[in-house]
């Protein structure tokens, strides 16, 4: 069913209520607010051409609701899409952007079951709003999954911020140049990747995460964000795009004004490039809570097989952890005999090179994940790092 303004579109979603079907939107700018409601469980397609753009796009309680290939944009107003209470939703080859104007795009993910948000683009969520701009909120959504997706170039926004529920994957995502704003006080000192509250279960693997200005981390969790698992992601130092920003801190977890830290943490794999000197502390790939000293050793994040480029105050890193394995750090200090301190030898894009000795063969075997940040089996002795060493 073709669609040419909302009237059409609610008309074709009624007809398709019990039942499967596509609708087609034609370009519109589609201002007037877009609603899904309680449906079937046949299969729904809505697609999106181009030319149509869509203000407010919000399924209800609703099932089985694939939308594809849509723009999310502001028509006057701030820009939306909520999943409220709905279960069964694909998100593919979206875009979010609020480019030119002064309003703010965001997608909601509320109370829902069973979310995919794949191959989609995040821009310029806020960058000239006075309002908190922030382009996903996970919502307390379960089973959620993002990925292969791009998030860049937002000014006073963090790409994924929020309260996640049971089983959030994060993987295969993109996230370039988290930048500070002029826009209001609070909102421009905060510039996050992933800033999370809550994720049980939480999986963040193969994303590679460009610089942030201003903000506490590339990737920061904290409060109830249990049992997390983070590996194969690369953060980079630095943008040619961006001059002059470096990132303060790689993976932030847990802070000293939280109710709650996160427990059951392991930190594997990674190449974190980050960690630039602030007022508040040296230079740190990793920060964690000094706070962990009051928890159970089992509680406290595990942390191993990674490159750290700063480590230059252990004591906002060695004294949480549960244990420090085979790490190699570049500059500063160790955390464990079983890591190394020295130069990584690394490429432009991070990778490992003939030169790379601390890390070839060097990672403990029984915690490296199975494939690399490309896919690439790690074999029987894997590499310290995101990436398996290729000869060439």
């Amino acid at each position: 069913m073709y669609v040419r303004d909302e009237a059409q579109f609610q008309q074709a979603i009624w007809a398709l209520r019990s039942g499967g079907g596509r609708v087609v939107l034609l370009p519109h700018a589609y201002r007037r607010e877009l609603v899904v409601g309680p449906r079937s469980s046949g299969k729904l397609t809505i697609v999106g051409t181009r030319g149509a753009r869509v203000q407010t796009l919000y399924l209800d309680q609703t099932r089985s609701v694939t939308v594809e290939h849509l723009t999310v944009v502001p028509l006057g107003a701030d820009s939306h899409l909520i999943v409220d209470r709905s279960r069964g939703v694909v998100l593919s080859g979206m875009t979010f952007t609020a480019a030119g104007t002064i309003r703010t795009v965001d997608l909601r993910l509320d109370h829902s079951n069973g979310v995919v948000v794949r191959r989609s683009s995040f821009s310029h969520c806020g960058d000239r709003s006075p309002d908190w701009s922030l382009c996903l909120l996970p919502g307390l959504a379960n089973h959620v999954t993002i990925e292969g997706n791009r998030f860049h170039d937002c000014r006073g926004c963090d790409f994924i911020h929020g309260h996640a529920g049971v089983d959030t994957s994060i993987r295969d995502n993109r996230f370039a140049r988290a930048l500070a704003c002029r826009t209001g006080t609070v909102k421009c000192l905060h510039q996050d990747m992933i800033e999370l509250f809550a994720a049980n279960g939480l999986v963040v693997a193969r994303n590679r995460f460009g610089v942030t200005q201003r903000g506490g981390a590339q990737l920061y969790l904290t409060n109830a964000v249990d049992h997390a698992r983070i590996a194969n992601n690369y953060f980079r130092r630095s943008d040619p795009r961006a001059p002059g920003v470096h990132s303060p801190v790689g993976i932030l977890i847990g802070v000293s004004t939280s109710p709650h830290l996160p427990h059951d943490v392991a930190i594997v794999n990674n190449t974190v490039l980050s960690g630039w000197r602030t007022r508040k502390h040296a230079a740190l790939s990793i920060f964690v809570s000094p706070r962990y000293l009051a928890l159970e050793r089992r509680n406290r994040p595990l942390i191993a097989n990674n490159v750290l480029a700063r480590v230059m105050d252990g004591h906002l890193l060695c004294p949480g952890v549960r244990r420090s394995i085979r790490n190699v750090v570049a500059h500063g200090r160790t955390c464990s005999p079983s890591d190394s301190l020295g130069p990584p030898f690394l490429d432009a894009t991070g990778r490992p090179t003939s030169r790379s000795l601390l890390l070839i063969d060097r990672a403990d075997a029984a915690l490296a994940p199975p494939y690399d940040l490309t896919g690439r089996p790690r074999g029987s002795r894997p590499d310290i790092g995101a990436f398996e060493y290729v000869p060439r």
